[in-house]
């Protein structure tokens, strides 16, 4: 890598004859060698034993040069008064010179500076100061091109290196990069830093695109990766979105390693981890989302699952207990890659019972291994809602319905995927698990809370049905799979037409049927209102929904009617706006609820 060359000590001076004192030249400057630093090193789904964190090579300092006491030897040009004063050119002891301006016996206005070493600053001069606008050229053919304050790089310039692929182009305050910037690390500009900078290093949000093609975007601290951010692996087909400690994965976030698989695969999900991190490796409690559609959650140490934990397989039915070192402790000789169907005859497993709180013997039965599903990655869990039938009609309702589901399967797998995708930038397989954020958007589009029945309404409706925890009714990430998803359009038709369907003879089927004729079908895939819309913003704005969420919840109050939940009134929203100085002369408040009311026409109530 190529260095720039160091100029000699020099102190401030003036401009002036050899019998008096020296006014101030301007100061030279050298660039210094750029080293890329390395790419971080991301764990592998299956247990490995990780390379150490490596550490950052350090990014370039450039300091700054002390100037020298120069003495004018020759001056031929413009006077007045007896001072320098217009066009002139002077030499100065030592082998430096200057043409140019002047005024009043200084250096003003438009010059070139050459130091006896070659190096060279041309642009503009205020009283001797090196300030203004101008171009540093050194011998080896390195520049600087743009504002300068008293011989320092400070506003807006453009650094290249001759000798090495180094290039910055952004803000500098006092020498050193301050602001937002762009480093370019190669000559055909694939490896680059764009985002903010501070004292030099990456420091605020910034994106990092490394030669391979893998590229890091979120917050940076001091060079290294530090708080939310994703970084996408393009050679190993992985992203992991989360938070960063010192350039490892730590606190809460998602791995998702895409699946290569043919058209037409029946395995339309990848493998993702959502949960907690430790020193780069999956620790604490978390849930694994397999391609198959089987999940586990529960306790992980060191990538594996340990602990406590339930792993719910593909056909819906679930084994709870104690796992070693990713091993069931029962049955220590099962495994899964999430993909290949295995052999699950000899475990241990049940049926999923939602809230109902006696047994399975009042809901249809099925044989003991083995639930009926309307496909073979299907398994709904709607058994609560069969308390408000005869005995005698569970059987017939459970049928009816699936042959409902059966029916429109392709077309409910089109919508999942859909909805999967919104908000998330392309990927190698673009597919995706549905959030609750994006099941809600949907709900919105399909225009459900018509019905006299809010978003919040329809989370309470089906957390009693899921057995769902208050603490994580409404959590905007939380995760629902394709037979999740088509449980709770179930659960929504009922409750929405079960008094205009009382007297079918299939009450459950023509609710659904109704649902997804009135609803699903004619708003199909439409995105609405302001968030969801623009790919680029809703992937940005969907690093931070933990954050929020975070913040979301330290605000809230309890409501003053049932079911009493915490909540935040849109006055205490506004009011939060404005504690965080966000509403201004461009954002009013009416232009917010303008916005707001665009996606939901209670707000002005």
């Amino acid at each position: 890598m190529g260095k720039e060359k160091k100029g000699k000590k020099r102190e401030r001076s003036g401009v002036s004859d050899a019998s008096s004192d020296s006014k101030q030249p301007p100061p030279e400057e050298k660039p210094q060698e750029v080293v890329a630093e390395p790419e971080p090193v991301q764990p592998e789904p299956e247990p490995v034993d990780p390379e150490p964190p490596k550490e950052p090579e350090p990014e370039p300092v450039y300091e700054e040069p002390v100037l020298t006491k120069l003495i004018v030897e020759n001056y031929d040009g413009e006077k007045l008064k007896g001072l320098y004063h217009g066009q002139g050119q002077s030499d100065f002891k030592g082998g430096h010179a200057y043409i140019g301006e002047f005024s009043d016996g200084m250096m003003h206005g438009q010059g070139k500076y050459t130091w006896s070493d070659g190096i060279i600053y041309e642009g503009e001069f205020q009283f001797n100061r090196v300030t203004g606008r101008g171009l540093y050229s050194w011998p080896d053919g390195s520049s600087y091109d743009g504002d300068v304050l008293d011989g320092l790089r400070h506003g807006h310039g453009i650094f290249t290196c001759q000798n090495s692929p180094v290039a910055y182009t952004g803000q500098w305050v006092h020498g050193k990069r301050e602001g937002h910037g762009v480093m370019h690390y190669d000559y055909d500009k694939s490896s680059f830093y764009e985002g903010m900078w501070h004292d030099n290093m990456r420091h605020g949000y910034g994106i990092r695109r490394f030669k391979s093609g893998n590229v890091y975007e979120g917050q940076w601290c001091n060079n290294r990766k530090h708080g939310v951010g994703t970084m996408r692996w393009l050679d190993r087909d992985e992203t992991y979105t989360g938070e960063w400690l010192n350039d490892i994965q730590q606190g809460h976030g998602e791995h998702t390693w895409y699946m290569k698989r043919i058209p037409g695969s029946q395995y339309p999900l990848r493998n993702q981890y959502v949960g907690q991190w430790c020193h780069g490796y999956r620790q604490g409690t978390g849930s694994f989302y397999y391609a198959d559609g089987s999940k586990y959650e529960g306790e992980w140490t060191a990538n594996q699952k340990h602990g406590k934990g339930v792993f719910m397989f593909k056909n819906g039915r679930i084994f709870e207990g104690l796992f070693h070192h990713d091993h069931m402790v029962e049955y220590p000789e099962f495994s899964t890659d999430g993909v290949n169907t295995p052999d699950i005859s000899n475990i241990r497993t049940k049926t999923p019972l939602g809230y109902y709180k006696d047994t399975d013997k009042n809901l249809p039965q099925q044989p003991a291994t083995e639930k009926v599903s309307p496909s073979p990655s299907i398994s709904l869990n709607i058994d609560h809602i069969f308390e408000n039938f005869p005995e005698a009609a569970r059987s017939d309702e459970l049928r009816q319905v699936q042959n409902v589901v059966l029916r429109h399967v392709t077309h409910l797998r089109r919508v999942y995927n859909f909805y999967s995708c919104v908000g998330h930038e392309v990927t190698p397989d673009n597919t995706f698990i549905m959030t609750r954020l994006q099941f809600w958007r949907f709900l919105k589009d399909a225009q459900l809370h018509l019905h006299e029945t809010s978003l919040a309404e329809m989370d309470r409706l089906l957390a009693y049905h899921n057995n769902v925890e208050t603490s994580s009714l409404h959590l905007p990430n939380q995760k629902l799979l394709l037979r999740e998803f088509i449980s709770y359009l179930i659960l929504l038709s009922y409750h929405i037409y079960k008094d205009e369907t009382k007297s079918s003879q299939h009450v459950l089927a023509s609710c659904l049927a109704q649902l997804l004729s009135n609803h699903v079908i004619p708003n199909d895939c439409v995105v609405k209102g302001h968030f969801l819309v623009e790919t680029r913003r809703a992937s940005i704005a969907m690093g931070y929904i933990d954050k929020c969420w975070e913040i979301y919840t330290s605000l809230c109050a309890p409501g003053k009617r049932p079911p009493y939940e915490d909540i935040m009134t849109m006055r205490d929203f506004l009011l939060t706006l404005k504690d965080f100085s966000l509403i201004n002369e461009r954002l009013t408040t009416k232009g917010i609820l303008e916005i707001l009311s665009a996606d939901d026409s209670s707000v002005y109530g």
